[in-house]
Parts: structure tokens; sequence; C-alpha cells
């Protein structure tokens, strides 16, 4: 047994003089300061950039194995004068006993003091940095030498437990980091970033504090982010929740003000590629129209899944401005995305949102020097891939006031069907279809029925066009295609009917009208010559109207117009040119035969006579003009034949007289 012992005793003391020998030479004989040329040779012969490490390294070995930095900096590719990346300072620690004992890798705190670096994109895309991304030269072995072979021991030893990380800490402080992307052109500073972590192992929950400034350009943008939460690993590996996330960012972009608040808890498996934020909490104020601003709160989840094609799920509820809404949003893929949505809202007025021009702004003139037409680019719709359905209580676009909207979409291959579009709209409905086709050049169909509405306020707010009233239905199938609105307008074609009752057509009073070329005709009153443009203080009432029109090339043509007002039966037909913006239409106005009780007596001797009316002209300025020859003709013609008749009826009274006399009766 003293044999036993003091065989022990010898061996473990062997062992400890081993150890101490081995610290006495790393601190005594060994010299961290005789590695920095080789250092900056091989960086030299591999990147081709310089390393400058200009202050000593300094070793501590026990009990902690630690090394302290200095000032270091790492020059660009090929020149050693332009400065990549440097830091003032860093400094790190390892715990060798439990390395050794337990195979847990302890690591005191970690320091980065004042890291500094610069990544350029070049006009031509290439990064600055894309040697260091690359493969790592391979290591030059010693002349003779050969590949060891495996050693069991070494094997065995490597297929046991795994190493323990456990970080004592971590600071970075005063980094500053420049994108600056020369392709698009935009520069983008990080500085005065910090970041302080606490304890860093598995079941221990630390404190995570992260903050910085960023400035950018294109657009101009300056942003202070700051986060504070907790953060802890396990029990899995690669398992990671930062919970009581608060981030605040604030920002002014382009000279307008907004700031976001975002908390919850956020779980993520990395190993699985796994992230769900839970508890979601969203308070942000955004630049709003008259730069008054407006608030953005929500509530709900997301979960993100990177794993094969990859997918997010997305359930948020709240209010954005006066709207409340609710939606659920998914990407059941993200190679290529893919959109599911299903949006509720409860109103929205859209026409808040779109950018006026001031009052009283001049439009530019239609002209060459203004520049040519704007194309219309619907490129990127050929990448979209969306399905889903949207509801609004109320809704006010382009200044229409519609109500418990339903509209569908479903978009592939350059192909958007926009399907169903329902509304309640002024005192009656809409339904029907839309279609956008990303063609070459682009595409663009509609199919409407409009039901029991009132024309006069919907063309009112939606053209400022006070021309026509009544209430009835409208039918719209129209398609066309073009690069520029204009060229759309004008290859416009399909079909389109309008059916109404009780109503008007301003600008022109055509019973009035024809009262005065009567008077002009007659030589009696003050008459007039017969025409005159549509003023909105005239117009022509109707009981019914109805007109169908097939439209060609921008043209809308109607040949089968008929209206009934209490003194006249009207027809018509003509042109309304939409590209052009011009009307060419005879109308053809027939006095009715019964005037009695009509208010009609001054048009008594026009009884059952058609007089035409020509309308046309700009559609902001139509010109009228009643054919005064041809109905003075048609007069003339009138007057003849009823003295006609009258000596007929002459000459047929004189015979029964004289057959009378005769017959002695």
């Amino acid at each position: 047994m003293n044999k036993t012992l003091k065989a022990a005793l010898l061996t473990l003391g062997g062992l400890l003089a081993l150890v101490a020998a081995g610290i006495t030479y790393l601190l005594f004989g060994f010299d961290p300061n005789d590695v920095k040329p080789l250092a900056i040779a091989r960086v030299q012969q591999d990147y081709h950039r310089t390393l400058a490490i200009p202050g000593r390294i300094e070793l501590s070995i026990w009990p902690v194995l630690g090394v302290k930095l200095g000032a270091v900096s790492l020059s660009e590719r090929d020149n050693s004068q332009a400065e990549f990346a440097s830091i003032k300072g860093a400094q790190v620690g390892l715990a060798l006993w439990p390395l050794l004992t337990q195979r847990q890798l302890q690591v005191n705190h970690v320091v980065l003091d004042g890291l500094q670096a610069q990544v350029v994109r070049g006009a031509d895309g290439k990064l600055s940095i894309a040697d260091l991304l690359a493969k790592p030269p391979p290591q030059d072995a010693p002349a003779g030498s050969e590949k060891p072979a495996a050693d069991k021991g070494s094997a065995k030893a490597d297929a046991g437990a795994p190493l323990s990380l456990d970080i004592a800490g971590v600071a970075i402080t005063d980094a500053k980091l420049v994108w600056d992307d020369r392709e698009a052109p935009r520069r983008v500073t990080l500085s005065k970033a910090r970041v302080e972590l606490g304890r860093f192992a598995p079941g221990v929950t630390t404190p995570i504090t992260l903050a910085a400034h960023v400035d950018a350009t294109a657009p101009k943008a300056a942003v202070d982010i700051k986060l504070d939460g907790t953060l802890a690993l396990g029990p899995a590996e690669g398992d990671v929740t930062l919970a009581g996330l608060k981030l605040d960012i604030g920002a002014q972009v382009d000279g307008q003000v907004m700031s976001v608040k975002l908390a919850g808890t956020l779980q993520g498996q990395t190993a699985a590629q796994r992230w769900a934020f839970e508890g979601l909490k969203l308070d942000a104020s955004l630049p709003g129209p008259g730069g008054k601003p407006m608030a953005l709160e929500a509530q709900g989840a997301i979960s993100v899944a990177l794993a094969g094609k990859g997918r997010v799920d997305a359930q948020l509820a709240g209010r954005f401005d006066d709207s409340q809404f609710k939606t659920r949003l998914s990407l059941p893929r993200l190679a290529p995305i893919a959109y599911v949505f299903d949006a509720e809202v409860d109103k929205l007025d859209l026409d808040r949102y779109i950018a006026k021009a001031p009052t009283g702004a001049a439009k530019p003139a239609a002209t060459a020097a203004s520049g040519p037409e704007p194309q219309i680019d619907l490129s990127a719709l050929r990448e979209l891939d969306a399905s889903g359905q949207l509801r609004i209580g109320a809704l006010q676009l382009m200044n229409l006031k519609l109500a418990q909207v339903n509209v569908g979409l479903k978009a592939a291959g350059g192909q958007v069907n926009i399907a169903p579009i329902a509304a309640k709209l002024y005192e009656g409905s809409i339904s029907g279809s839309a279609s956008v086709s990303a063609t070459s050049p682009p595409r663009v169909a509609l199919q409407q029925e409009l039901a029991a509405i009132s024309i006069a306020p919907l063309l009112t707010d939606l053209a400022q066009v006070d021309r026509l009233a009544g209430h009835g239905n409208v039918s719209l199938d129209v398609s066309t295609s073009g690069a520029t609105v204009s060229a759309m307008t004008k290859a416009l074609a399909g079909r389109a009917k309008v059916a109404l009752r009780d109503g008007a057509v301003k600008g022109i009073n055509i019973a009035q009208a024809i009262r005065r070329a009567k008077a002009q005709v007659s030589g009696v009153g003050a008459g007039g010559d017969g025409k005159g443009t549509a003023a909105t203080s005239e117009a022509t009432d109707f009981s019914e109207m109805s007109a169908s029109f097939v439209i060609s090339q921008g043209v809308a043509h109607s040949d089968d117009l008929d209206a009934k007002t209490p003194l006249m039966r009207i027809g018509g037909s003509g042109d309304i040119d939409l590209g052009g913006s011009r009307l060419d239409y005879l109308v053809k106005a027939t006095v009715v035969a019964t005037l009695e009780g009509q208010g009609g007596a001054d048009l008594q001797a026009l009884r059952g006579q058609t007089i035409p009316v020509r309308l046309s002209g700009p559609l902001n300025a139509i010109g009228w003009k009643i054919d005064v020859g041809a109905m003075a003709k048609e007069k003339l013609g009138n007057k003849i034949e009823t003295r006609r008749e009258e000596i007929k009826q002459d000459a047929k009274d004189k015979v029964k007289e004289k057959l009378k006399g005769l017959l002695g009766r």
C-alpha cells in the first residue's frame, strides 16, 4: 500500500511539475508579440492586405488564459493606405480549470471597443470584402511532413461530451459600420453602436441591451434604435428566447418624423430554423397627410419557418389612423414568395393618403416640351402570386363613397383577377369583376353592373361632372390595352348600357330651345338663332331614358336613344369620343300629339313634328344647334298641306250644297 501511495504521489508530483514547467514557459519563455510579424506576413501573403498591430499583446495564464490587445487595423485589398477595419482595443479571457476538468468553455467578459469597418459595393456590383468571404487559402505544410494518422485515443476524446459554452458577459462599445453602395447609389452608416450582454449560458436568463444611430441617404434618414430584453438559451440545443422585448425606433425620413415601439416575446429554434413572435404589441406614429401624424396600434402573433421553401404566418388586429382592422396573412412559401390574406376594415378613406396638387396650382400643358407621357409598367405583377379577400365597411376612393365592400383577388403569372367586386353605393349596388394582364402592352378588362343607383352624385363625386341625373341601371363590359393611359383610352372597346328614370340631362332645355327656334321661324317674339353652348342652369327632364353603346377604338357609338318627357319623345344616334373627350350626337325630338295639361300650348303648332338637334364639341363645353331651316321648311310644308286640306274640304262642302239643291233637299 505504501509503495502504491508513494508511486501515486510521485506521479502526481511529476504532473504538477510538468504543468508548472508549462506555465513557467508561457509566462517567461513565450512572448505572443513574437507571433505578430508572422500574422502580418501571412495576411499580406494570403489577402494582399496590411495588418497593423502597433501596441503590445498582453497574455495572462492562470487562472484565466487571457489576451488583451490595443489598437489593430486592417487595410483594403492592394491598398495599404485605405483602412477597411480597425479596433481601439479588445480583451477576452478563458478559464482553464473548467475546460480541463469539465469540458466547459468558460469565457470571461469579452470586450471590443471602437470597432470600425466599411464595406463597399462598387458600381460593378463587386464587394470590397469578396476576398475575405471566399474560402481561406490552404495552410502551407512544412516540407517533408506527412498527414498524421488518426489517433484512436484522440478519436475517443473527440467523441466525448460536447463543450459547454458559458460566457460571463459581452460588451461592444462605440462601434461604427458603413455600407457604401455605389451601385444604387446609397450610403448607410451605423454609429455609436453599443451591445451589452450578461452571462450567456444554457439555462441562464441574462439581460441584453442594444443601442445605435443610423444615417442613410436615398432616402435621407436618421434613425435611433434601442433594444432591451432578457435572453435565455435552452433547454434544447439551439433554442433561444428573447423575453420582455422592448424595441424603440425614432426616425426622420426625408423630413418626416416617425416612431415605432415593439414589444413581445421572440422564441427561436435555430436548428429547425423556426421563430415565433408571441404577444406582439406594436405602437407607431407615422407621417400623415397635411403633416398630421397617424397612429398605428396592433396586437397579434407572427411565426416564421425558413426550412425548405419557408413559411410566414401572421395574425394582427388593431387600429390604423381612423380605421379598425383585423387580418390574417400567410406566406405559404418564400421562394418564390406567395401571399394569402383575409382582411377586414371597418372604414377606410384612401383619399386621405393620396397626394393632391396644391389649390390653384397650374396644370402642366400637354405639349412636347413637357416630355413624353409616362409608360405604364406592370412588370412587377409577373412575379406576384397572391390570393385573398378584403372586406371594408365604408370606403372612400377617388371621392367615391362605397359601403359593404367585398373584393376578392387572385394573381399569378402576370394575370391579376379581381372578383368579386361588390359594394353598396349611391342608393344602389355594384357587382362585377376586373382583370389586369402584365402583357406588353398591358391589358385591362372590366365588367360591372350598377343597379338602382342615383347617377348624379356618382358622376359628381367620381368625375366632377354634373350633366346627368336619375335613378336606374348601368352596365359595362369593356377592355383595353396600351403602354400609356391615353393609349388605353383610345383603344377602349366593348359595350355599355344605361337605363334611367325620373331624371334630367343638364346643359340644354330642348323644349325651351325649340320654342325659341319656333319664335324665330314664326317671326314673333325674341326668338333666337337656334344654337348655343350647354349650361348647367338648363336641363331636359325625362321620365324614362335608355341607350346602349358599342365602343371601338375609344369611341362609343349609340343609335337607340329613347327618352320620354312630358312634351316630347326623344331619339337619336351619334358618337362619344372618349379618347378625344368630344361628342357628336344628333338628337331627334318629336313633339307629342297631345299637349293638353302639359304646359306646351306654345308648341301646339309643332305637334307630331320631329326637330333635329345637333350636339357637338368638347365634353366640358358641348354646343347645340337646332336645324331652323328644316323646321321652317317643315312648317311651310305643313301650311301648304293644311291649305290643301282646307281647299279640298271647301270643294266637298260646295258639292254637297249643289247636290242638295238638285235633289230638292
